[in-house]
């Protein structure tokens, strides 16, 4: 189905999804370390910036745990327990970040196993769900997406395919047959062919419902001739 990106704040989490899938696809250490640390980095921002909602403090990313604790007292939330729990596996998820974004302790830090990158999504999920309980908010509904698309192409291989097939008896070219596809990555991909005089209408709203791809519009041909098209701004829809 489609994703809609309803604000900013979303736009980074779906980053940080992004980053996980390719770092659970990369083939060898040295892309696997960089999109584990994207994610790391990534995820951590979608954090900061959902603590900072929760609590309407713009300042919290700075000091975080101190700044966190502040902006909870001064509106007379309970203390948060650092000690245990999500807050706890926060503080270790910090701790990460900061090697990536700081130092670089050891060898080790430059090539993180994938499941780095599966642990920084799940306590950032984790977390920004129990920020907004803390506070008596609902959690935003995109924190509960858990998947993104990583590689489009690999190694020159499409990893989806582009699969029609034209009913017996149709001819593709004829100047009435309906053509319906879709845009992905400014390129033009069929999707259905369909005997003339038919509705297409049911066939896109299928489309709409079960793509799997971030696509930026859909088109619809008589012949050679577009008698309709769908365009979805890039900047509110991405694919799962």
């Amino acid at each position: 189905m489609l994703k809609l990106i309803e604000n900013n704040h979303y736009h980074i989490w779906t980053d940080a999804l992004h980053a996980r899938a390719l770092s659970l696809e990369a083939n060898n250490r040295w892309d696997r370390g960089t999109y584990v640390r994207w994610t790391l980095l990534t995820a951590w921002v979608a954090l900061e910036i959902a603590c900072q909602d929760a609590l309407g403090e713009p300042n919290i990313s700075y000091r975080f745990k101190d700044n966190l604790d502040d902006a909870i007292k001064e509106k007379s939330f309970p203390k948060l327990d650092w000690s245990k729990g999500i807050w706890q596996r926060v503080l270790h998820l910090q701790g990460l970040r900061k090697n990536c974004a700081h130092r670089f302790s050891q060898e080790t830090d430059l090539f993180p196993d994938a499941s780095v990158a599966d642990d920084a999504i799940s306590i950032t999920r984790q977390a920004i769900i129990a920020v907004y309980k803390h506070v008596g908010k609902n959690e935003p509904l995109w924190i509960k997406d858990d998947t993104d698309q990583g590689w489009a192409k690999k190694e020159g291989i499409s990893l989806f395919g582009n699969i029609y097939c034209t009913p017996p008896g149709v001819d593709e070219n004829a100047p009435d047959t309906i053509k319906v596809t879709y845009i992905y990555k400014d390129k033009e991909n069929m999707c259905k062919v369909l005997p003339a005089g038919i509705d297409p209408s049911p066939h896109v709203d299928r489309l709409i419902e079960t793509i799997g791809l971030p696509i930026s519009g859909i088109k619809v041909y008589r012949g050679k001739e577009i008698i309709q098209e769908i365009q979805f701004p890039m900047d509110k829809i991405r694919g799962i």
